[in-house]
């Protein structure tokens, strides 16, 4: 994989979604890769621990910011991110939610989560593109049949409450 602007966007319109609930596509990739291309000294930071901890929130940002995407969010958890990209995070809802903007092909965002073993970095990133990336990430017969499914449930059980 090329470590560059062009390279990740080639690499994540093959990906599909991958934290559950939202249909932002993720890119994994093991902490000593990303340690290699985005060009870290091993010294400084020989473990994801210690980039987690040494690293400022700027230093951690500017290695995709140099690439030209724009950071929206950084964190150690999936659930986080999650929350994120349905617009419930600190104070009121976003709307449309990130995910519902990118499922309306608005908005070009995908997770690149940076791992070694249990623990993991999420950068949450985006770009601008004429080209959606959700027309190559989402199956939008499987997320029609999805929202059908939890129609039908919400409707079971709506009827039991009563």
């Amino acid at each position: 994989m090329a470590f560059t602007y062009g390279g990740l966007i080639r690499e994540i319109k093959q990906k599909k979604e991958g934290l559950m609930g939202i249909q932002l596509p993720m890119l994994s990739m093991h902490f000593i890769d990303f340690a290699n291309h985005a060009g870290l000294s091993s010294d400084d930071y020989p473990t994801i621990q210690a980039y987690i901890s040494k690293a400022s929130y700027q230093e951690k940002r500017a290695v995709f910011e140099a690439l030209g995407f724009k950071v929206l969010y950084m964190t150690l958890s999936a659930i986080k991110v999650i929350h994120f990209a349905e617009g419930r995070t600190d104070g009121a809802p976003t709307n449309p939610s990130i995910n519902q903007a990118f499922l309306d092909n608005q908005r070009n965002v995908f997770v690149l989560d940076v791992e070694v073993g249990m623990k993991n970095l999420y950068f949450v990133l985006e770009y601008q593109s004429d080209e959606p990336l959700a027309d190559f990430t989402v199956d939008r017969e499987k997320l029609a049949e999805e929202q059908t499914q939890k129609e039908r449930l919400r409707a079971i059980f709506g009827r039991n409450k009563k």
